[in-house]
């Protein structure tokens, strides 16, 4: 019986491993990645005239990437989630915001993430946009989904926004990860699709393109 519950929490384990690793997208990004992610971000910094603060910015993504992961079975963009204690908070999003505050290059590569960085205006702690999303990066469907989700969030308090995303099962199901090991605190895409009302049809569908994935890495 010991046994079998060993194997039972290695086979769990594995699996875990598995999808962390998948929507741990690393600092080694594509320009074509960041430059999709900074097209979102553009995208919905252009919504705030007087440009908005971090929290929100963080919340917005993350609400359309759990909206259209559980709609659609994939990511609008390749930005890994981390909770943080405002909730979650896109890694390399949250690198190009920090880098454009404190105008330190210094560990800044790659044509793709200066373009990004360069595209942000930070004013204390509100950030705008100093240029427009490329709309060649946004499909018809994503643009959908995050009007949708600006729509309804944009306008509400950002502590508000964050007490909202630790109410739902991604950050729950992170939390829980973290009591056992603290630096696990990425989210999975499945976590994220769980959390946006995923059916199990749509669930079944994320894992598949998940072992596959790895399968060809």
């Amino acid at each position: 019986m010991a046994l079998n519950l060993l194997v039972i929490k290695i086979k769990k384990l594995y699996l875990h491993t598995i999808c962390a690793k998948l929507i741990n997208f690393g600092d080694m990004k594509s320009s074509e990645k960041i430059n999709k992610i900074k097209a979102v971000v553009l995208y919905i910094l252009q919504s705030f005239k007087d440009g908005t603060d971090y929290i929100k910015l963080f919340k917005l993504m993350y609400f359309a990437q759990r909206m259209y992961l559980a709609k659609y079975g994939r990511p609008i963009f390749e930005d890994s989630f981390r909770a943080r204690p405002l909730g979650p908070v896109p890694s390399l999003t949250y690198k190009a915001v920090k880098t454009a505050e404190s105008g330190d290059w210094s560990e800044v590569t790659g044509r793709a993430m200066t373009s990004f960085i360069s595209a942000l205006n930070i004013d204390g702690k509100k950030v705008s946009s100093k240029r427009k999303p490329d709309m060649d990066y946004l499909a018809k469907y994503e643009v959908e989904c995050l009007n949708e989700v600006i729509n309804e969030y944009k306008d509400i308090d950002s502590r508000a926004l964050s007490k909202m995303s630790h109410n739902d099962k991604a950050w729950r199901a992170v939390r829980k990860r973290m009591r056992e090991n603290e630096a696990d605190d990425m989210y999975t895409i499945q976590d994220i699709a769980r959390a946006g009302g995923a059916s199990k049809e749509m669930m079944k569908y994320i894992k598949e393109k998940q072992l596959i994935r790895e399968a060809l890495s």
